[in-house]
C-alpha cells in the first residue's frame, strides 16, 4: 500500500502541564498531523490553549468523540485512567494514540488491543524517544554488527524527588515507578534486540510510608541464555537516564536516552574492542514530532499497525511479571 500522504486531524484528552509543553506543539508542527482541538475539565486551560493554536476547546470529552472532524484522540490523562478512557475512544471509531502505559496490566493491553483490531483502529503508545535519531544511531550500530554479537544491555531511569509529582503518588490514577519508569528501559531492549526474553529475576519496592511503588530493577535473559538485560528504574534518587550496550568487539554507551528537550544535541559513545572510543554527535530532534509522524503511519499501515499491537501486549505482560 502506498504511503497516504493525507494528514491526520487529531484531538488531545488531558492538558497537563506535559501535554502543553510538548504534546500539542509537537502536534502543531508534525507535518502528518493537524491538531483539531482538545479537551479538559479545566475549560479556561483549553481555551487558552485553543486560542494559541487555533483548534476547537471541546466542552467535554463526548463532545470531542462526536466531531466527525476528529480521526485520532491522543489522551494525556492520568496512568490509571488510560484503559478506560482509550476503550471510550475506540469504541466512537477513532484511532487511539495514548501516553505511556496505555494499560496498566497485559488483560486491560489485551482488551484495547482486541477492541482496535475489531474496529481497525491503531493502537499507539507513546514512548517517544525510540523515534528519536539517537536510539536509532544505537539501532544501527547494533544491526550493522559493528560491536558483534551483543552480550549485555544495562539501562537506567531514575527522578530526584519532584517539587509536584501529580499523579506518581497517586495510586487512584495509576501512580508508582514501575509504569511510570520501568517502560522506557525495558522497551529500549526489546527494541534492540528481537527476540524472546524471560524475566529471571526482579523487585518492584514500596517502603513504608510510601503510598505507590518508588523502585525497582529486573534481570532478563534471551531463551538461548545467551544475552542479558538488567534494567532499574525508581524515584528518589540522583537524576539517571542511561543506556549501555555491550558487545563482543565494542560497546555502546549513551545519555539522556529516554527525555531530552528538543534543542539537546545527544552523544553515543562506541569503543572498539580495547576500549578506544568514538564520540558520535546526534543533531537535536523533536522525538514526540517524529513519533507522530510514525503514528501516521500506522493508520494506513495494517503491517506497522499490528506491530504497534503486539508490543504493547509484549511490554505489558512483561511488566507485569516484574510486578
Amino acid at each position: 500500500m502506498p504511503p497516504c500522504t493525507k494528514t491526520i486531524s487529531v484531538g488531545v484528552w488531558g492538558l497537563g502541564a506535559h501535554a502543553r509543553r510538548r504534546i500539542l506543539p509537537a502536534l502543531h508542527a508534525c507535518p502528518g498531523t493537524s491538531l483539531a482541538g482538545v479537551t479538559t475539565r479545566d475549560q479556561t486551560v483549553a481555551g487558552q490553549e485553543a486560542v494559541k493554536y487555533g483548534c476547537t476547546a471541546w466542552p467535554s470529552p463526548a463532545e470531542m468523540l462526536k466531531d466527525p472532524a476528529v480521526e485520532a484522540v491522543y489522551v494525556a490523562t492520568p496512568s490509571g485512567l488510560h484503559t478506560s478512557h482509550g476503550m471510550t475512544v475506540l469504541r466512537s471509531g477513532k484511532h487511539l494514540w495514548c501516553e505511556k502505559p496505555i494499560a496498566s496490566t497485559l488483560a486491560e493491553a489485551q482488551e484495547l488491543s482486541k477492541a482496535a483490531r475489531e474496529n481497525d483502529r491503531a493502537l499507539c503508545e507513546g514512548l517517544m524517544y525510540l523515534y528519536h535519531p539517537q536510539f536509532s544511531v544505537i539501532a544501527n550500530i547494533i544491526s550493522a554488527d559493528s560491536i558483534g554479537a551483543v552480550l549485555s544491555i544495562q539501562s537506567q531511569f531514575g527522578l530526584p524527588p519532584l517539587e509536584k509529582p501529580g499523579f506518581r503518588t497517586d495510586p487512584t490514577l495509576g501512580g508508582g515507578a514501575l509504569l511510570d519508569l520501568a517502560p522506557y528501559p525495558l522497551s529500549a531492549t526489546l527494541a534492540l534486540l528481537d527476540q524472546r526474553w524471560d524475566v529471571v529475576d526482579s523487585y518492584v519496592g514500596r517502603p513504608s510510608g510510601h503510598a505507590v511503588d518508588i523502585s525497582g530493577h529486573a534481570l532478563l535473559t534471551t531463551s538461548s541464555g545467551n544475552v542479558t538485560a538488567f534494567l532499574e528504574w525508581g524515584y528518589e534518587r540522583a537524576y539517571r537516564n542511561h543506556i549501555s550496550v555491550w558487545g563482543e568487539r565494542g560497546s555502546i554507551q549513551s545519555d539522556f536516552i529516554f527525555s531530552k528537550p528538543p534543542d539537546f544535541s545527544p552523544t553515543v559513545s562506541l569503543r572498539d574492542q580495547n576500549g578506544r572510543i568514538e564520540t558520535i554527535a546526534v543533531a537535536p530532534a523533536d522525538s514526540f514530532e517524529a513519533m507522530f509522524s510514525s503514528f501516521t503511519e500506522a493508520v494506513w499501515d495494517p503491517a506497522l499497525g499490528e506491530k504497534l499491537r503486539d508490543g504493547i501486549e509484549l511490554r505489558a505482560g512483561l511488566l507485569e511479571q516484574f510486578r
